[in-house]
């Protein structure tokens, strides 16, 4: 009886001593992830690239084909803060408004005003999605969650290996906390990450409640101009009545440096309390 007693305590300290394991390791490979999101951020921040978002629906017409300028945007003074930035230039081969050197003026203005402006041009172009909710995703969206500041704001689960996507590429499962008791729904996602650098190569969001749910993916890849991680197709689609699907994908290409050069100085955010 003693012999089958020690055995089972030295099962059950293998066992923990396992669990705690797994558990640094996947702390290490967030913190990894974090290193390798920052990094991108870093370098793809005021790159330029023109997007190309396809849109219809599953059953029937109509369709739509929107060319934009798409880039991340950072601020100095403020590391941490970014914005995704979308300008639509075409619709259907048709040239919208007058977009002349309008990226130029916009960072040219004092921050607040540059940020107000991004919003309302955001909004102008999502007017012509034919998504009925108006809206064009974000192929970084979930990039932003895998960053060190607001990994605490998820729970994370590190799945299997996928080598469709290449050696050593590992599945990491994310879901949001919210408050019990609030009516928040938590967004849901997947990113599939190098093991042993934290590179983000794909990922995954899932967004609104049954059966409406919106499913993102983005794929990343090299771009051998910048020699960069860069995004390279997003797609996108969402359930409808009768049977019916929205469906979009972007694809990403020709990625250029965005610079403005002025003597005066430029506004920066307040430093958060």
């Amino acid at each position: 009886m003693t012999r089958v007693v020690q055995l089972t305590v030295v099962m059950v300290f293998a066992a923990a001593a396992a669990i705690e394991a797994q558990a640094r390791e996947a702390v290490a490979l967030l913190e990894r992830v974090g290193n390798s999101v920052q990094l991108f951020v870093d370098n793809f921040t005021n790159v330029v690239a023109e997007e190309e978002y396809r849109q219809q629906f599953r059953q029937a017409a109509p369709r739509r084909r929107l060319k934009s300028d798409f880039l991340l945007v950072g601020y100095p003074g403020q590391e941490k803060l970014f914005l995704t930035f979308r300008d639509v230039l075409e619709v259907d081969g048709r040239r919208v408004g007058d977009q002349q050197e309008r990226l130029t003026r916009l960072f040219l203005e004092p921050f607040q005003d540059a940020v107000r402006r991004a919003a309302e041009i955001q909004r102008e172009g999502a007017r012509h999605s034919l998504d009925r909710g108006g809206r064009l995703m974000d192929p970084l969206q979930v990039l932003g969650y895998l960053q060190a500041a607001y990994q605490q704001n998820f729970r994370f689960t590190v799945g299997g290996v996928e080598p469709s996507l290449g050696p050593g590429v590992r599945e990491i499962d994310l879901e949001q906390i919210v408050e019990p008791g609030t009516q928040q729904i938590a967004l849901r996602g997947k990113a599939w990450v190098v093991e042993s650098s934290g590179r983000v190569v794909k990922t995954e969001l899932r967004a609104g409640r049954a059966p409406a749910v919106r499913f993102t993916t983005t794929t990343f890849a090299r771009d051998p101009v910048l020699g960069i991680d860069v995004p390279l197709e997003l797609q996108d689609s969402v359930p409808l009545a009768r049977d019916d699907e929205f469906q979009g994908r972007a694809s990403y290409r020709n990625f250029r440096r965005f610079q403005v050069r002025v003597d005066e100085a430029i506004d920066v955010p307040p430093t958060p309390r």
